[in-house]
């Protein structure tokens, strides 16, 4: 690409267009580019070209257009989970003769409008590796803010990088003024310790894992609807993930509970997983978070080999943080105004075990 002015007032931001797709591969081929991101320099224009023609629901492409040459580019997406659509994601990228000509500048402010003045969004979250500075500057400058630091979260250019979670609020706080009360815990079974048994989950659990899934107290610790119904559980638990590991706790043939682990698929995050659980609150308080916690960690360690585990816990949930932090788990951060639910826009910490 030729020199540029400094100024570029002939700057374009439009949506994508399929025809982009060779100009978008030069860029994000870049090795300057892709050590920022997360591809590799070694991606082929055929993956640029089928995602150039893959609609996403949410999702919001825009590009730099200078004189028909394509600067930068930057994506919006917009979170669709009906409990976090006050929320969206942004993931940016300049060509390197474009670096310090204010592009990036450009395409951040086309999205805060998207954001802001089309979309309704509360919440706008990124991700930005800590030896960026120039691209933190540049997102501090338009209000997103440092809410953690994820240690060991890619690996790229022979060495494991962190990365910033950063965010920009927008508007008034969502949500009632006075959330309502979470509902009561229903009575609590008697067992034993000894009689939870740690197994794969299997077809026959869906009836009783549904039941988990719908509880209002289960809902309002994870990100679940108590409205869903039971086809959801039913396509979750039939649908196999190639790299979705799934135990389940069972008390008297029963699954009164669950954990998975999903190994990243992506080559430069394949060190990392992330983690889920939910226990019906029928059996809360008797031992069998911890029991999936050790199944979950024995795998992960000793046959998967994965170095960092995460996930994300509601602030006002101070038993899972107490569980997770038993396990090795250190709260990296604190995502504000995350989900909404039971009546309350509720923060959570995104924690991690990084070995």
């Amino acid at each position: 690409m030729n020199s540029l002015p400094i100024n570029l007032p002939e700057v374009e931001i439009r949506p994508f267009h399929p025809d982009d797709a060779s100009q978008q591969y030069a860029i994000v081929s870049d090795p300057r580019v892709a050590e920022m991101l997360m591809q590799l320099p070694s991606m082929e224009l055929a993956e640029t070209e089928q995602w150039a023609t893959t609609e996403k629901p949410g999702r919001h492409r825009l590009v730099a257009d200078w004189n028909g040459r394509l600067l930068g580019a930057i994506h919006l997406s917009q979170n669709l989970r009906p409990r976090m659509q006050h929320s969206g994601r942004l993931g940016m990228m300049v060509h390197p003769d474009a670096w310090g000509h204010g592009v990036g500048g450009k395409l951040v402010a086309a999205a805060l409008n998207l954001a802001d003045n089309w979309l309704n969004l509360s919440r706008l979250e990124l991700e930005v590796f800590s030896h960026n500075s120039v691209a933190i500057y540049l997102y501090e400058k338009f209000g997103f803010e440092k809410e953690g630091l994820r240690k060991k979260a890619v690996f790229g250019n022979g060495r494991f990088l962190d990365e910033f979670v950063m965010a920009r609020l927008h508007g008034n706080f969502p949500g009632p003024a006075q959330p309502a009360a979470p509902a009561k815990p229903p009575p609590q079974a008697d067992f034993t310790a000894d009689e939870v048994i740690i197994r794969p989950m299997l077809v026959k659990d869906i009836d009783d894992l549904y039941a988990c899934f719908r509880h209002p107290l289960v809902a309002r610790t994870t990100l679940q609807m108590p409205s869903q119904e039971i086809s959801a559980t039913q396509k979750r638990v039939e649908t196999q993930i190639k790299g979705l590991h799934r135990l389940v706790a069972e008390v008297e043939g029963k699954a009164v509970g669950s954990i998975t682990l999903h190994q990243s698929n992506n080559p430069r995050t394949a060190h990392a997983a992330g983690l889920g659980m939910m226990v019906h609150p029928a059996y809360w308080g008797k031992g069998i978070g911890s029991q999936l916690m050790a199944a979950v960690i024995d795998l992960a360690d000793n046959w998967l080999n994965i170095s960092r585990i995460r996930l994300e816990v509601n602030v006002d949930n101070p038993a899972g943080v107490r569980l997770y932090h038993k396990f090795g788990f250190e709260i990296e951060g604190t995502k504000r105004w995350h989900a909404f639910g039971d009546g309350r826009l509720a923060d959570s910490h995104f924690m991690a075990r990084v070995r």
